[in-house]
């Protein structure tokens, strides 16, 4: 049974050695009640069956999904009742006493799945509801950096999990749905925690500040990526586009707290063409910006909060930005694939000029702007990927226009000072 159901359940075949003894400890007790149920003619009571519950609470741990568990029992009831069918030819059984003896186990292995998918469900909802806040206290513990491998034994929220080896840190955040974004969150963490899970270990995964955290062993080759596309296209199929970001893989515990900004910086990034971004895959200037000090980076999030641009704006300016960049700021081949008249393009860079004090058109300005625009679309206070600032409410004039009666909108004091133009 234990042969067959590794053979052809692919997440039976990622348990550790004494997860596989639980299976043929489970295995080996279902068939010695089917067996007396057999023998009997009872029938399988639930007193009976109690210690289905501590497998199917191992089963939940390991991130073993209840479909996955579901098909093991199918597989592993089959050979069962091929095993009966050919004693009962050996015995010689009769063909209405053959008939009766494989309707009877047929039954008997339709109680037994049922009662294990009941107990698997009511396991889950159990473990869920103690284990989501110790999820939550323990991810906290870990981004500050307080936590060793004793207090992750205590809590078991994250069976096989070793704080010692590498581990990546992944970020989720809801770009769209049709239901409740805080109903996603939840709903989504199982997913993931399927999608990180390596049999041996299983992930710690918690919904924080508005997207869901998770820390798992990190796995070499592109795996942790295809997994990850793979169930964004399945949520999507279900009205819910979920965008990730990944950190780099820390080499021990001290690490998490970084590769968590870099998983938030990373997931920012993350878009419709592209939905799981790894921090590695980031432009050169971004990745240098996750190596400054704290003092540097609250300097840099308090420049681009004072950015005067709103959210709605924000993509167009960076869109501009990056096309004045790319064409080596040269204004007609910007302007030629951002498919607008150069004089558009002039105008637009003298709103962003007008709104943010800083000059597109030279070299300084057009790095700090990027940078900035940049952090713009990142939250520090709740690493999420959301905006650092509020949408301004007080936005005005059109960015399409060739129109020059715009009033600056900020202080003569932020005017950027003459620069040399290239």
């Amino acid at each position: 049974m234990v042969a067959r159901i590794v053979d052809e359940v692919p997440v039976y075949r990622r348990l550790p050695p004494d997860g596989l003894a639980n299976v043929e400890h489970l295995a080996s007790r279902n068939c010695r009640r089917l067996t007396e149920a057999l023998r009997t003619g009872a029938r399988l009571e639930r007193d009976d069956l109690r210690y289905v519950a501590e497998h199917a609470r191992e089963r939940v741990r390991r991130g073993v999904s209840l479909e996955a568990m579901l098909h093991a029992y199918r597989v592993g009831l089959t050979a069962f009742w091929e095993e009966v069918m050919s004693e009962a030819i050996a015995l010689g059984f009769s063909r209405d006493a053959a008939l009766a003896l494989a309707r009877r186990t047929s039954e008997l292995s339709d109680d037994l799945t049922t009662h294990a998918a009941e107990t698997y469900v009511r396991e889950e909802s159990r473990l869920r509801a103690v284990s989501e806040q110790e999820a939550r206290d323990l991810l906290e513990l870990l981004l500050r950096g307080e936590a060793d491998a004793d207090t992750l034994k205590s809590r078991r929220v994250a069976p096989g999990l070793d704080l010692h080896e590498r581990l990546l840190v992944v970020l989720a955040r809801v770009a769209s749905t049709t239901p409740s974004p805080g109903d996603v969150l939840d709903l989504a963490t199982q997913p993931i925690a399927r999608a990180l899970s390596t049999g041996r270990a299983s992930p710690l995964v918690a919904v924080r500040n508005g997207a869901v955290v998770a820390i798992a062993p990190a796995q070499d080759g592109p795996t942790v990526v295809e997994r990850l596309t793979a169930l964004h296209d399945r949520m999507l199929a279900q009205g819910t586009e979920l965008f990730f970001g990944l950190g780099t893989p820390s080499a021990s515990l001290a690490g998490v707290p970084v590769a968590f900004d870099q998983a938030a910086l990373a997931v920012s990034r993350a878009s419709v063409e592209q939905p799981v971004v790894a921090l590695s895959e980031l432009p050169v200037v971004q990745s240098l910006m996750l190596g400054a000090t704290s003092t540097m980076r609250t300097l840099l999030e308090m420049r681009a909060r004072a950015l005067d641009l709103g959210d709605r704006e924000l993509p167009m300016v960076r869109e501009t930005l990056r096309a004045l960049a790319d064409a080596d700021m040269n204004l007609t081949h910007a302007a030629d694939a951002l498919h607008v008249h150069p004089n558009t393009l002039r105008y637009r860079l003298r709103r962003i000029r007008e709104r943010t004090g800083l000059d597109p058109r030279t070299f300084a300005g057009l790095v700090d702007l990027v940078c900035l625009i940049g952090l713009a679309g990142y939250a520090p206070e709740t690493n999420t990927g959301a905006s650092v600032r509020p949408a301004s409410s007080t936005a005005s004039g059109s960015w399409t226009s060739g129109s020059t009666n715009v009033s600056p909108s900020i202080p003569a004091s932020r005017k950027a000072p003459a620069r040399s133009t290239i």
